[in-house]
């Protein structure tokens, strides 16, 4: 017979480096456990579950209470609402399919979740937590048809995605409510947001955004060869 607590699957919560420091002083106040491995910073036994806390800032909680001990971590650990305006594409380097490039308006807290889609399986399962969570959300596709079109009038990828961050930071500004616009990857002039590098397994919105952007590609049925791959341009 199948112990039903090892069915429970684990909650998976994502910090920042700079918010691991801060992990550590909240939850040294419980009993720690030894580590099991190199990449594994610190462990602890709380309410029965295994909680561990690994270099890259990700925080795993095992055992069958893990999701009411994850909500318990993230009471203690977040102070106030911090809004942030995510974006995040995926299909830029392929020679084939769809350009998505998709917008996520949330509380960071609300979406510790999420990471970079190529790190999650369950990428539905992910984008629940994302629409359930969100203030607003927006993906855009570009065929592969397009893609060819823009290019051959002279318009780069580079140029597509900073129209779309532009506009969405315009789309979602509502008065009296603030937030910080953040985009994966390297910095586009002309686009007022702050660009990191790997954000999408930084920045938690940021990984939420990747989540929908990944799903809609691979939900795409337009899987045709982009005829303008080999070019120069971006």
């Amino acid at each position: 017979m199948q112990n039903k607590s090892a069915a429970v699957k684990p909650v998976v919560l994502n910090f920042s480096q700079e918010e691991k420091e801060r992990i550590i002083k909240v939850l040294s106040q419980y009993p720690e456990k030894k580590v099991s491995a190199p990449f594994e910073e610190k462990r602890w036994l709380i309410a029965g579950c295994t909680v561990t806390l690994y270099k890259t800032g990700k925080l795993v909680v095992q055992g069958k209470q893990c999701k009411k001990v994850a909500n318990e971590i993230l009471k203690k650990m977040l102070s106030k609402e911090e809004l942030i305006l995510g974006i995040d594409e995926a299909g830029r380097g392929e020679h084939f399919g769809d350009f998505t490039i998709a917008a996520v308006l949330a509380d960071k807290n609300k979406m510790r979740e999420l990471r970079d889609s190529k790190k999650i399986k369950r990428l539905e399962e992910k984008a629940k937590i994302v629409e359930e969570n969100s203030l607003a959300s927006v993906t855009v596709s570009f065929s592969p048809e397009f893609i060819d079109e823009a290019r051959r009038a002279g318009l780069t990828m580079n140029e597509l995605q900073k129209r779309f961050i532009n506009l969405t930071s315009k789309l979602f500004k509502i008065p009296g409510k603030s937030f910080k616009v953040r985009a994966d990857g390297s910095p586009l002039r002309g686009c007022n947001a702050e660009f990191i590098v790997g954000g999408d397994d930084k920045c938690p919105v940021i990984g939420a955004a990747s989540v929908l952007a990944k799903l809609a590609r691979e939900k795409s049925p337009n899987k045709n060869q982009r005829k303008t791959w080999k070019s120069k341009l971006l």
